[in-house]
Order: structure tokens, then sequence, then C-alpha cells
């Protein structure tokens, strides 16, 4: 009898133990979740200071003056009337030196905007990458553009040089695509055929038909070279669509005559 009831303690010792062990396993989960929350709300919070620091630094001092300070910085990226509002930087020979780094080469969970890059100013195709953010935030703001309401009211990019010259580019596509979309292949185009290939496709796969696409078609049809190769140049962002995959890939591509 006593020997049974050695064995039924034993029995309640281990399973009193495996309570203990899953609640230090719980509690450990819920410290890690706690410190990962307070590191990206804190990350959060910084970034959010330094972009409203930089957006007065741009109205008191201009871009040009920026570029000076900043040497990776090729120009500033804007959708008027909204606080989508941001440096954009170039390293050609680490391409995504910025993707989680600020304006000064500091890491940053936001990242600052950058130019793809194969392309110059001059390129046929600007390609500027950026994080889609929750809440629709820092480049997740693109995602507004699938409702064709918010394209109503917001229809152009603006891209402003380093040399100061702001330039519009109206949007003509909207595109729900992935990291094999042939937008990403050509940033500089060497011939009449590639051209007219990157911009049927840019206007053909678009969410909904944007505003000036048909003058850019009327244009494409043309029969000579003269009359459409190289007229325009195109402005392409892209982000992330967070929950479709990790390939998945949402572009706003504005473009203007040159």
């Amino acid at each position: 009898m006593k020997q049974l009831n050695r064995k039924t303690d034993r029995g309640r010792t281990g399973i009193s133990g495996k309570r203990i062990l899953f609640f230090l396993f719980l509690l450990l989960v819920a410290v890690v979740t706690g410190l990962l929350w307070c590191r990206y709300t804190w990350g959060d919070r910084q970034d959010r200071q330094r972009y409203e620091k930089l957006q007065e630094e741009k109205q008191k001092e201009g871009i040009p003056k920026l570029r000076k300070r900043y040497r990776d910085m090729v120009g500033w990226l804007e959708i008027k009337k909204t606080d989508f509002s941001y440096p954009v930087m170039q390293t050609k020979n680490d391409p995504e030196y910025y993707l989680h780094r600020d304006e000064k080469g500091n890491y940053s969970f936001y990242g600052t905007p950058f130019l793809d890059s194969r392309c110059s100013l001059e390129s046929d195709n600007l390609i500027i990458y950026g994080h889609n953010i929750n809440g629709r935030r820092f480049f997740g703001y693109l995602q507004n553009y699938r409702d064709r309401e918010f394209y109503e009211s917001h229809k152009n990019l603006c891209f402003t040089k380093a040399d100061g010259v702001e330039e519009t580019y109206p949007i003509v596509s909207v595109i729900k695509t992935d990291i094999d979309s042939d937008c990403y292949r050509y940033t500089d185009i060497y011939n009449d055929e590639e051209y007219r290939t990157l911009v049927k496709g840019i206007v053909n796969n678009s969410l909904y038909r944007c505003e000036g696409v048909d003058v850019l078609e009327k244009e494409m049809n043309e029969e000579t070279v003269e009359a459409f190769f190289h007229k325009y140049q195109f402005l392409t962002l892209s982000t992330c669509r967070t929950g479709e995959g990790r390939n998945a890939r949402l572009l706003v591509i504005g473009c203007k005559k040159v």
C-alpha cells in the first residue's frame, strides 16, 4: 500500500513539473514578445520623429542643401496634400543599403526609400522601393491606390531631383504583381520594341484605367519610332502587399513627357 502511494506521489510530481515548465515557457514567450513590442514601438517613434525633422529641414533649407548634407540623397518624393513625403537615396555599389538604414546610415526599422541601383536620374523607368508599414504608413500608404476613389483625389506623384527641380508624374497605372514583373526588368531601354512592351504592360495590367492613358496609347500606336520611343519617363513606386505572399508587390506608376 505504501509503495502504491509513492508511485502516485511521483506521478503528481511529474504532472506538477510539466505545469511549471509550461508556465515558464509561457512567461518566456510573454517577456520576449513584450521586449520585441517595446523595441518596435520605440523604433516606430524614432522613425516618426526622424521624418518630421527631415520635413522641417526640407522646408527651411531646400533639397539642394540637404543633398550636400546627405551624400546619397538623389531627390525627394511626395504626394501633394498628404503626409507621404520622403527623401530618396541611392547606393549603386550596395543596392539595398538603405533598406533598414536612415539617411545617416544608422539602423532604422522603416529604412529610407531608395532608387534602383541601375537607374540614373535620366533613366526611362525610375524605380523607387520602400517598406509597407502596418496601418498604411510609409510606403504602405500606397495601398490606398487600390481604391479608385482615392486615386481620383490624388492623381499625381511628385519627384524633386537633387538640383531642386520638381517634376510631376501623373499616375497611369496601379498594379498588383510580384517580384518577377517586367516593370522591374526595364530601367534604361535601348530599342522601340522593348519600350512599347514596357508601356503596354503598365497600361494593360492596371487595376483600373487612369486618366491620360488614352493619349499615351494613341502615341504608342503610331507607326514611326520617333513618335513614341523615349518620349516618356516613368516613375515606379514599389512596395510589398502585406498578407498576400512574400513575393507579392504593389506598383504605383506615374509618367511624364520628356
